[in-house]
């Protein structure tokens, strides 16, 4: 982006990453009691905040094991660290937590925006081996791997970041931590403790346990013969499929906007999905993320690589990860590096929850992880909850993460 147009983009939008950032610390001084510290690192440059009880916490600036585990807490598509206000507090207060860490994925939130976009393979208008199969409704050259590789490369390199200064954030190697995500976040925190879950390597985040909340990924895609045929989709669907293999993304559309029509749309968007959100929280939560939805785009063109959309015969429309988490794969991935530090996965959907048609597939894939691994791997689902379970029912989803 040239700087005139970035100028432009600005000035339309009247957001910048200096008044994102100013837009989250009133989110989080406002309904946050306990402090924090921002660490945003040169290495990866993702929007790290630890939050301690006291300002002289120093759980992560020294050398010593915390008596309790780190939580982790990880955002989902479109979405920013600052959606978790309200378990922040409770989790602290609860003296079973050491620390909380909230991080921004990349090209997400008030992290880095890298360029990342590249053109998609619109497969229901080009021919391709995978449309003559019809293995997808949609492709991008941006391949799931290296979308994949887009997220956790920094997060890897940030956790695996052994730095006991005061700007750094230093893990203990026998400390123990609880790696929290929810919807894509969820999927992403999966392939992250998938990749780094063995004991003896030494290095890095000791993950013992992983909560995965409304996670996308789990049920895997319908095979081409369970799909209906393209002639027969709904005009919506069709809309929708060219939409998505064209990557145009829902923050597109608020960006079009400019500022006023845009943060109107945002708090509408943020009453009609999480209805019970007071007017204050609504204010400030709406401001945050209507900043985060027009900020560069960046990591929101990797949902196209990662997921696609997909109408089987029976069970009707979904959104599917091109590479499951389901089928055994995650069983398998946690257990083939030598003995995995995890002690503990935890799978939570709304009773409300659109991400719930992966419910079946996620207890399949549970039972597998304790009959094959011996730990406790278990689905709960929480009352009076929708995807947006952390917000919905605060009080259930933090006690899930502390239990």
């Amino acid at each position: 982006m040239t700087s005139t147009s970035r100028l432009l983009r600005q000035w339309w939008s009247a957001s910048d990453s200096k008044l994102l950032a100013q837009s989250e610390s009133r989110l989080l001084d406002s309904l946050v009691k306990h402090t924090h510290v921002r660490k945003k690192f040169n290495i990866g440059g993702l929007n790290i905040l630890e939050f301690n009880k006291a300002p002289t916490a120093a759980a992560g600036i020294n050398n010593n094991q915390p008596a309790h585990p780190t939580i982790i807490l990880t955002h989902g598509f479109g979405s920013g660290l600052g959606f978790f206000y309200r378990n922040i507090n409770d989790l602290l207060q609860s003296e079973k937590v050491s620390r909380v860490i909230c991080i921004d994925w990349l090209g997400m939130g008030g992290s880095d925006r890298p360029p990342c976009w590249e053109s998609p393979v619109r497969s229901l208008f080009h021919s391709s081996s995978s449309t003559s199969n019809g293995f997808s409704l949609c492709n991008s050259r941006f391949t799931p791997s290296r979308a994949l590789d887009f997220f956790l490369d920094p997060m890897e390199q940030v956790l695996q970041h052994d730095n006991s200064n005061e700007d750094g954030l230093y893990f203990h190697p026998d400390e123990k931590i609880c790696l929290v995500g929810h919807s894509l976040g969820g999927y992403l925190a999966a392939r992250f403790a998938m990749r780094n879950n063995n004991k003896s390597n030494g290095s890095g985040a000791n993950i013992s346990k992983l909560i995965l909340a409304s996670p996308v990924g789990f049920q895997p895609s319908p095979p081409p013969g369970q799909r209906l045929p393209f002639s027969n989709l709904p005009p919506a669907m069709r809309l929708l499929d060219a939409l998505w293999s064209a990557n145009f993304t829902p923050q597109q559309i608020i960006r079009l906007m400019g500022d006023k029509r845009g943060k109107r749309m945002v708090e509408r968007a943020l009453r009609g999905r999480i209805p019970h959100l007071s007017p204050s929280d609504v204010e400030l939560l709406g401001e945050y993320f209507y900043h985060i939805t027009v900020a560069p785009p960046s990591g929101e063109y990797a949902m196209n690589s990662l997921l696609e959309p997909a109408v089987a015969s029976e069970g009707g429309a979904g959104v599917y990860a091109r590479e499951s988490l389901g089928g055994g794969i995650m069983t398998e991935m946690l257990s083939q590096n030598g003995e995995s530090s995890i002690q503990s996965v935890k799978v939570l959907f709304g009773d409300r929850d659109w991400m719930s048609f992966n419910q079946s597939a996620a207890v399949k894939e549970m039972k597998e992880i304790q009959s094959k691994m011996g730990i406790d791997a278990n689905v709960h689902v929480l009352p009076g909850a929708g995807h947006h379970l952390y917000l919905d029912n605060a009080d259930a989803f933090v006690r899930h993460v502390l239990d």
